[in-house]
C-alpha cells in the first residue's frame, strides 16, 4: 500500500527534529510493508495554526480525485494539531475518504479504544500547547515591566482600561490593560488612609457607611502598594494539590515581589502604603485572617461546629471557640478541648462496632432509594450533540471558509465535554451506590478500620481537611457542652448519618 508522510517540527519541541521524525516513520513504514511515495513537512511551525504550508498541501492532496496514496503516518497526534477541532475535522475527512492515519507512537489497539485514546492525546497535546508554564510567567513578568497588568480583576475602586499595543497578532489587535479610578476611589482613598492612621476597621466601616467584611478589608490593605499607583505581581505563592499554598503561607516575602513603580493613577501616598503593610506584617488579625484562607487556621473545626439552633461557632483568640447569644455575654469554649474530643470520638467510631452496624443499615437505605440510572437522560443528549457535531463538519470541509462553521463545533465540543464528565461523575456515583446493595458489615469496618488508621497518622495540619471529607457538621450544645458528630461517609459524600451513641460532655471553659 501507498503512504505519505506528514512531518512537523516545534519550537518547544526541538527534539522532534524533522530528521528524527522522518526515521522513526520510515521504520514504520517498512514493518508494515508500505511504499512511501509523498511527504509534507513543516519547518517550525505552531501545531495551534492550520495556516501551515504543509498541512494545507496535504489537506489539498487529501480532498484530490488524483491523490494517490492511503495512509498518512505521523509521529503523534500533535504533528497534526493541539487545536482539537483542527484534529477532529482532519480526521473527519480522512475518513470520509478512505485514509486511515496512523501514528508511530500511539499503540495499536482495537477501534473503540483508538476513539478513547484519539481524545486522551488530542486533550494532552492541548494541554501542552496552553500550558506552558514558564512561557506564560515569563509573559507576565514581561507585562508587569511595561506597566501592564499580568491578569485578574480590578481592585475596588479602579476598573480595567483596554490598551491597543499595536501589535497584530492571527489577524487580531493585541490589546493588554491597566488600571483606572472609579467614582468609588475617593471612598477606597479616605478607608485606607484611616487605615495607615491605625483607627480601628470596625469605627472606618461604621463612620463610611461602607459594606465591607473585616476579612475583605484586609484583602484590599494587602494591596496597598496597587493603591499607592504601582503594578505588583508574584506575590502569592502556588497553591498545593493537598491544599493550602507551598510553603505553608498565602504570601511570599516581600522581597519576592515585582513592583513596577507608578503605572497608574495613586489614591494613596507610599509612606501610606507602607504604613498599612507593616501594621498587616505585625497584626495577629491580619495573620490569623490570612492563616485561616491559607488553610493554615489553628481551628479544627471552624465551618462545621454548630448549636443545635444553627448557629457557627467561630474562631477567638487563637485559643477558644465563641458562639454570641442574644442579650447575654456570649459562650467560649477551649478549641484544644473540643478538637481533641472530637478526633478522639471520630477515631473511636470508627472501630465501633455499633457505629459499623449502623452505617451499614443506611448502606443498604440508601442503595434501595437511589436505583434509577442518573446519566440516561445526559447520555441521549451527548448522543444529538455528536450528531450535530458531525453534521456541522461535513458543512465545514466543503465551505471555502470553514471558520464559523468550526467555532460552532468548538462551541459544541465544549458543551458535549461538560455533559460527558457529569454524565462520568453521575455513572461513576450510580456504580458505588450499585455497590451498596451487598455490602456486609465486615466490609464497612474494614473501610473505615482504613479510615481510623489513616487519619491517627496524618500530620496535624492535614487533619482538618480529613475531618471535613467525613464529617458533615457537628452539632455542640453551649449549655450542656454535649455533642454529636453527624458523618458522611463518602458515596460521593451522600452517605450522612449521626453518631449513634452519646458523647461525654466536655469540662466547662
Amino acid at each position: 500500500m501507498r503512504a505519505a508522510l506528514y512531518l512537523r517540527s516545534s519550537k518547544d519541541r526541538s527534539d522532534v527534529s524533522i530528521d528524527a521524525q522522518r526515521r522513526e516513520l520510515k521504520k514504520l513504514a517498512n514493518d508494515r510493508n508500505l511504499i512511501i511515495i509523498h511527504e509534507y513537512t513543516d519547518v517550525v511551525e505552531s501545531a495551534k495554526s492550520a495556516n501551515r504550508p504543509g498541512f494545507q498541501a496535504m489537506l489539498h492532496d487529501l480532498k484530490s480525485h488524483t491523490r494517490n496514496w492511503d495512509i498518512l503516518l505521523m509521529a503523534d497526534t500533535s504533528r497534526l494539531s493541539r487545536r482539537r477541532y483542527v484534529a477532529q475535522a482532519f480526521k473527519h475527512d480522512a475518513r470520509k475518504r478512505n485514509v486511515e492515519i496512523v501514528y508511530s507512537k500511539v499503540p495499536e489497539v482495537d477501534p473503540i479504544t483508538a476513539v478513547i485514546l484519539d481524545s486522551v492525546f488530542e486533550a494532552m497535546d492541548e494541554v501542552h500547547s496552553l500550558m506552558s508554564k514558564d512561557k506564560g510567567l515569563a509573559g507576565m513578568a514581561e507585562n508587569v515591566r511595561q506597566g501592564y497588568r499580568a491578569g485578574g480583576r480590578a481592585p475596588r475602586g479602579y476598573q480595567l482600561k483596554k490598551i491597543d499595543t499595536g501589535t497584530i497578532r492571527d489577524g487580531e489587535s493585541v490589546k493588554k490593560t491597566q488600571l483606572e479610578t472609579t467614582s468609588e476611589a475617593p471612598l477606597i482613598g479616605r478607608l485606607l488612609k484611616s487605615r495607615a492612621q491605625r483607627i480601628p476597621r470596625a469605627k472606618i466601616i461604621r463612620d463610611l457607611s461602607i459594606k465591607l467584611s473585616a476579612s475583605t478589608l484586609i484583602d484590599m490593605e494587602w494591596n496597598a502598594l496597587t493603591y499607592a499607583g504601582h503594578t505588583v505581581w508574584n506575590v502569592r505563592n502556588e497553591k498545593s494539590p493537598d491544599g493550602g499554598y507551598i510553603g505553608g503561607k498565602k504570601r511570599k516575602p516581600r522581597s519576592k515581589w515585582m513592583v513596577q513603580k507608578n503605572t497608574h493613577e495613586a489614591i494613596i501616598t507610599d509612606d501610606e502604603a507602607e504604613e498599612i503593610l507593616i501594621n498587616l506584617e505585625n497584626s495577629k488579625v491580619g495573620q490569623s485572617v490570612s492563616a485561616a484562607k491559607t488553610g493554615n487556621s489553628p481551628y479544627l473545626l471552624t465551618g462545621i461546629l454548630k448549636t443545635p439552633d444553627g448557629e457557627m461557632w467561630v474562631g477567638d483568640r487563637r485559643t477558644h471557640y465563641r458562639i454570641k447569644k442574644s442579650k447575654s455575654k456570649g459562650r467560649y469554649v477551649p478549641a484544644d478541648s473540643v478538637d481533641h474530643a472530637v478526633t478522639q470520638q471520630l477515631i473511636g467510631d470508627m472501630k465501633s462496632r455499633q457505629f459499623i452496624k449502623a452505617l451499614t443499615h443506611e448502606a443498604h437505605k440508601y442503595n434501595e432509594a437511589h436505583q434509577v440510572d442518573p446519566a440516561k437522560e445526559i447520555r441521549q443528549e451527548i448522543v444529538m450533540l455528536n450528531e450535530r457535531i458531525s453534521k456541522t463538519m461535513d458543512l465545514a470541509t466543503d465551505l471555502d471558509d470553514p471558520g464559523p462553521a468550526l467555532r460552532k463545533i468548538n462551541e459544541l465540543e465544549s458543551k458535549r465535554k461538560m455533559l460527558a464528565a457529569e454524565a462520568g461523575r453521575l455513572t461513576n456515583e450510580y456504580s458505588a451506590q450499585a455497590s451498596l446493595k451487598g455490602i456486609t458489615e465486615a466490609q464497612v469496618g474494614k473501610i473505615l478500620e482504613g479510615f481510623a488508621d489513616d487519619f491517627a497518622n496524618l500530620p496535624h495540619g492535614k487533619w482538618k481537611d480529613a475531618i471535613k471529607s467525613l464529617v458533615d457538621k457537628i452539632i455542640l450544645d453551649p449549655n450542656s457542652l454535649e455533642f454529636q458528630i453527624h458523618y458522611r461517609i463518602p458515596v460521593e459524600n451522600r452517605l450522612c448519618m449521626a453518631s449513634p451513641r452519646g458523647v461525654e460532655p466536655l469540662l466547662p471553659a
